[in-house]
């Protein structure tokens, strides 16, 4: 009996149907490595930094968000709030498993759910404001309750395999999250959730606060000044009260491999008489893009550290 051999690659494989063997043929099939080419390589290398890069800040849980919207700005929901439920998120589950359950790690690395009073723990809020807090968040539906279990919206928060990809998502990174909750006291919620509210304008390759995130070309950026940022946020334009305001930004700050490294870098551009300012959030906490080199030199040149 003969054999007829034919080497398929990707471009000849769907022409398999169409091949029209005799009686006494059999047909062997030698698939060809496909070669990869310099743009294939890179995307792969890129893949694989990125996730080394996310895992040395403990993975990450994506949120979901409405392009140049300010952060759950339909839900009136008390400000210092939104820092809390974002610090939460850190907490949920895989959505392969129990999808968006909060979990804790216990003895032996056994997963439980998170009680009600771990959750008030954890957030480290005394009854009444605690109580306060999950009223608010039940009644806007990013938390649930089911059988004394408590669980995160999907619409906002998700964990593991990304399933909204039509969405505009960043991905919020576990321990820098959790370090800069865990460091600030219960009066910086409220400013802390201002950080957060801004991430919807955070470009999604650098992290530059501007009003066309979307935008590839640096060059072509609309960047937020102080002042820009203050009117987004219903604060006072006053200089006085703008500068308290940059200033308390400027206290925030994560702590990763031992080094200290601030949540904001704040520039200030002088060309001839004009000036322009803006920010860059750190994205060791936050981040939408890809390319970790890029991303590398903006935490080395920016002055986060």
């Amino acid at each position: 009996m003969s054999k007829e051999v034919l080497i398929v690659n990707s471009e000849t494989e769907d022409l398999l149907d169409n091949f029209n063997l005799k009686d006494d043929e059999e047909l062997v099939i030698q698939k060809q490595a496909k070669k990869l080419t310099p743009k294939q390589k890179r995307l792969i290398n890129e893949k694989n930094d990125l996730k080394k890069f996310c895992n040395k800040q403990g993975g990450f849980v994506h949120m979901f968000y409405i392009n140049r919207k300010l952060l759950f700005y339909d839900l009136d929901i008390d400000r210092a709030n939104i820092a809390r439920i974002i610090y939460l998120a850190t907490y949920i589950d895989y959505n392969d498993r129990k999808e968006n359950l909060l979990i804790l790690h216990k003895k032996n690395n056994k997963v439980e759910h998170m009680t009600k009073k771990e959750i008030q723990q954890k957030l480290g809020l005394k009854r009444d404001a605690f109580l306060a807090f999950l009223s608010d968040m039940k009644k806007h539906n990013l938390i649930f309750e089911v059988e004394e279990k408590f669980y995160l919206n999907p619409e906002y928060f998700s964990k593991g395999e990304n399933f909204y990809k039509n969405k505009e998502y960043v991905r919020i990174m576990i321990n820098t999250t959790r370090y800069l909750y865990e460091h600030t006291t219960i009066r910086q919620h409220k400013t802390l959730s201002y950080v957060f509210q801004l991430i919807p304008y955070a470009n999604w390759k650098l992290n530059i606060l501007c009003k066309n995130p979307l935008e590839v070309d640096i060059g072509r950026l609309d960047k937020l000044s102080l002042k820009d940022i203050c009117e987004l946020l219903g604060l006072s334009t006053n200089r006085n009260s703008m500068y308290l305001f940059r200033d308390n930004l400027r206290k925030f700050h994560i702590k990763v491999d031992g080094h200290k490294y601030y949540l904001f870098a704040y520039s200030k551009v002088y060309a001839g008489e004009k000036t322009k300012d803006y920010y860059i959030i750190n994205p060791l906490v936050i981040w939408g893009g890809n390319n970790t080199e890029e991303i590398r030199e903006i935490i080395n040149y920016c002055f986060f550290k």
